[in-house]
């Protein structure tokens, strides 16, 4: 593989313009098609063959509106709402002038609209409704539809928008975090640089990278459900192992043009001693991200596949794009003292003299890493999954604030509305049923069974709200003992049974995903590096660093300490599918640094290197640009802790510390540690010899990065 892949880097190199010609159409071509064609993203999660999933599809042939257009809810609220007739009919014809549609006025009928639902039940709230699609209709719609509530918040009314319209409003004028997170980037990279070319390379690839694997991504949301998270969770990553990548390669380039070779022969020993370690990282990243699709579900399996196809163009732009960019910058991606000067020998950086310090004395340095992990890894016991709602989004938020003001003019359960519905069945059995279901003690109410074209059904409205333990027991109890009693055929639909169906599913699959990731990371290293132990080392190493990941996550989201820097007022359940996707894309990311170093290590063990010293000076090599890596994927994915959604925060803060643990514990303190101590040992493959004439090169000086 190793010649290959020097041999595609060699040619792009000769070719470079033809090169960076290419990727530049391919690129605008999939991402400029994508974006004319328009994405058709959807957040809408679907659990096949579930309960929930039965029953949302009765009620979709119930209602036959397929093709209508969505519909988003007001509340209005205060307490002299209900007889503020003159406001109410200024807000109704504000509303039809801004959405060009119909607005139906609460007021007209106030009796048949707090049967309904749409006036409060004390009359201090008061519901309009507003057909479109905010999408479809562009910015300028939804600030006129918003602006035209502004009567009633001068009148010191509360309004809150619900979604999708709400959800489409709070995106707007968000933190861009993309840019900031490549800002960030290009600021660390020009100072462990010292060039601002060599800077742009790394940059512009991840960039590059990320629009092409993007720009396909939108296209097949034209045949499969993605939905938005999937595209930001793909730039995250893509983003961050696009530049990474590229770093190694440069920092191998720029030791090359250090050892006084050509540009072109630069370009392809440095695709051959790093360009096979980005393509086993990157493969591992996309074969542990796509293993989501496992799950079984849609909305969870693109998470990862759309992850996995951004990095798969990351690790085709960092063996092609990067060698012509490498090419077309040539010795300007040297600092410009070193530019003239081939050959000469380079002060020794900071790593070189500490390498030997943490390999001399191995057990007080594994020791000491073990301890740090463990204690930050120990909330990770408590850990518990929940239900997110848009009353953990931002405080003052529209979602958030149409949340809270369900939930105090309304009644929480409100918020988790359940629908039970059935075919077949006399009118007294589902009559029987709903007078069984209404009994209990965590239902609020229950409204009349209603059929339709041979289905029947009926609203729920639990006592409790969405992330609430009852509202699942509810949902668990009526379908495994209440409806089984009523002899009917019926099911629990719903957003939140939905929801409950999907952790239920991940449950089942998760033991099947963990597996399956390890196992085929671990095949991986095994034949990249040769080796029966180390792909075993490996996979604990990850396991721990990603257990310390959701050990912070713990601490920080579900126990509510210092949720406030990320703009939130209390704590934020973890949604079941948020550990599965993290453990997928963090054990891949987790084999990058591991892939860097092993390679390193390798090089010095192959020629014939005593294990110990193959450690200290592989480490001394890379422990600068993987610190300087770590700090920009770090950097990438702190910033998307900015995004208003408080699961983009969630997995913003868990990718940056599992990198940050696997950068910095894992990678240049414990894992030296154990291969010192494994010595021979983790070199072991069945059948293999390696040069036994030692080798007594001292380590080399030089900038690691």
């Amino acid at each position: 593989m190793k010649n290959l892949v020097a041999a595609v880097a060699r040619r792009c190199a000769e070719h470079k313009w033809v090169t960076l010609g290419a990727w530049v159409v391919i690129v605008a071509v999939l991402f400029g098609g994508a974006w004319a064609i328009g994405p058709a993203l959807e957040d809408d999660v679907i659990v096949g063959g579930t309960d929930s999933q039965i029953a949302n599809d009765l009620l979709a042939s119930e209602s036959d509106d397929s093709t209508s257009a969505p519909s988003s809810r007001i509340i209005v609220a205060g307490e002299d709402i209900a007889e503020d007739t003159e406001l109410v009919a200024t807000l109704v014809d504000g509303l039809a002038a801004a959405s060009g549609r119909e607005i139906a006025n609460p007021l007209d009928e106030p009796a048949a609209s707090m049967k309904t639902g749409l006036i409060a039940p004390e009359g201090d709230a008061i519901i309009l409704v507003v057909d479109g699609d905010p999408k479809e209709e562009g910015a300028d719609w939804r600030n006129a539809v918003d602006e035209s509530l502004e009567p009633a918040r001068d009148a010191g009314y509360e309004v809150g928008i619900g979604a999708p319209l709400g959800t489409q409003l709070d995106k707007a004028g968000t933190v861009n975090s993309e840019l900031i997170g490549v800002t960030v980037a290009l600021i660390v990279l020009f100072i462990a640089l010292g060039s601002a070319l060599a800077a742009l390379i790394p940059v512009a690839t991840g960039i590059i990278a990320v629009a092409g694997g993007v720009g396909i991504t939108w296209m097949l949301s034209h045949e499969f459900t993605i939905s938005e998270s999937a595209i930001t969770l793909a730039i995250m990553v893509g983003l961050g192992v696009g530049i990474d990548y590229s770093l190694f390669l440069l920092s191998r380039f720029r030791a090359a043009l250090r050892d006084g070779m050509g540009i072109v022969p630069a370009v392809g020993a440095t695709a051959h001693s790093a360009g096979e370690a980005c393509a086993v990282a990157g493969i591992t990243v996309a074969a542990c991200a796509t293993g989501l699709a496992i799950s079984g579900v849609q909305f969870v399996a693109w998470l990862g596949i759309a992850t996995g196809i951004v990095v798969l163009v990351a690790v085709a732009a960092s063996l092609t794009l990067s060698p012509a960019l490498l090419a077309a910058v040539g010795r300007r991606a040297l600092p410009r003292r070193e530019r003239g000067d081939s050959g000469a020998p380079t002060r020794a950086s900071a790593w070189h003299r500490l390498a030997p310090r943490l390999t001399r004395r191995p057990w007080i340095t594994g020791t000491a890493a073990a301890i740090l992990l463990v204690v930050i890894s120990l909330p990770a016991l408590s850990l518990q999954l929940g239900q997110s709602s848009p009353g953990n989004a931002l405080p003052g938020s529209d979602q958030r604030t149409y949340f809270d003001l369900t939930a105090e003019h309304w009644g929480a359960g409100q918020n988790a509305v359940l629908a039970i519905v059935g075919e077949g069945g006399d009118e007294t059995a589902w009559a029987e049923l709903a007078e069984t279901v209404s009994a209990r003690d965590d239902v609020a109410s229950v409204t009349p069974p209603v059929e339709a074209d041979g289905v029947t059904s009926f609203r729920v409205i639990p006592e409790g709200g969405p992330s609430e333990a009852s509202t699942a027991e509810l949902v668990h109890e009526v379908r495994s003992d209440t409806i089984p009693d009523s002899g009917l055929d019926a099911h629990i639909g719903g957003a939140v049974a939905t929801r409950i169906d999907l952790s239920d599913r991940i449950a089942e699959r998760l033991p099947w995903l963990i597996a399956a990731v390890i196992i085929a990371s671990m095949v991986l290293v095994a034949f990249a590096f040769k080796s029966v132990v180390l792909p075993v080392k490996a996979a604990a190493c990850n396991v721990i660093s990603i257990t310390a990941a959701f050990g912070v996550l713990v601490w920080v989201f579900q126990e509510g300490h210092g949720v406030e820097i990320f703009g939130l007022d209390g704590p934020v359940p973890l949604d079941p599918y948020v550990p599965m996707m993290l453990f997928a894309v963090l054990f891949g990311l987790s084999m990058d640094y591991e892939v860097f170093l092993l390679t390193a290590v390798r090089e010095h063990w192959k020629k014939g290197v005593a294990a110990k010293d193959a450690v200290t000076r592989g480490l001394a090599e890379t422990g600068g640009v993987i610190s300087a890596a770590a700090i920009i994927m770090i950097a990438v994915f702190l910033s998307f802790t900015l995004h208003p959604s408080p699961v983009i925060k969630v997995f913003g803060l868990g990718l940056a510390v599992a990198v940050f643990v696997d950068a910095t514990i894992i990678r240049l303190l414990l894992v030296p540690a154990i291969m010192t101590l494994l010595g021979r040992a983790a070199w072991w493959w069945p059948g293999s010899r390696r040069p036994v004439v030692p080798i007594t090169e001292p380590v080399r000086g030089g900038s690691s990065v």
